[in-house]
């Protein structure tokens, strides 16, 4: 009884130290940002950038970060609307892990409700590029729009790139990278993603 008593202790102990440990970083990064979100106020556990010259949408109890997940107290989330015609929007009741990267030029990403996305999972609306060799440094990127709907589970590691949908309900897996059109309801795994089966 009293060992099981002393480790509910110790646990409450390091949960307070790194809640404390965590929320000069949070500051930190709170004035590092240059673009205020909208809408619902985030439930931040691991430092979160936001900036931008575009518009960061957020639903209700949107959170960023997750306590018992690698690189949460060395780790950042970077979410950018990088120009004025950018937007991104979280939907309701979506978690993010640790280390998040999403970042819009202008095509426009929409997470839907209630989504889990993973650690190091990056979600990109552009090339950022040129893609011809000569004009990789001068030229326009092709920008297109990414739509993940409500109840999505993405895996560790995976990358979500412009023009990707993906359908509500539908699982991707850890290390996918989604380039086109993944259905509502199924398994997607690999590189590009291939719907592995139905749920």
């Amino acid at each position: 009884m009293r060992a099981g008593s002393e480790r509910r202790g110790r646990r409450r102990l390091a949960r307070a130290a790194g809640e404390a440990a965590q929320l000069p970083r949070i500051w930190k990064y709170r004035a590092l940002s240059t673009c205020s979100p909208s809408g619902g106020a985030p439930r931040v556990l691991q430092p979160v950038l936001f900036s931008g010259a575009g518009e960061i949408r957020l639903g209700e109890a949107v959170q960023f970060g997750w306590r018992d997940s690698p690189l949460f107290y060395s780790g950042y989330c970077h979410v950018e609307a990088s120009s004025a015609r950018a937007l991104i929007e979280v939907g309701d009741r979506t978690e993010f892990n640790n280390n998040l990267m999403i970042k819009s030029e202008g095509g426009g990403i929409r997470i839907g409700r209630d989504g889990l996305f993973g650690a190091h999972v990056e979600i990109l609306d552009s090339d950022f590029h040129d893609l011809h060799p000569e004009r990789r440094k001068t030229g326009a990127a092709r920008v297109a729009p990414v739509e993940i709907g409500d109840n999505v589970f993405v895996g560790m590691g995976a990358r979500i790139l412009k023009g990707a949908t993906i359908g509500s309900d539908a699982v991707i897996g850890a290390g996918s990278v989604v380039t086109g059109a993944i259905p509502a309801g199924v398994v997607a795994a690999g590189n590009p993603a291939r719907v592995v089966r139905e749920l």
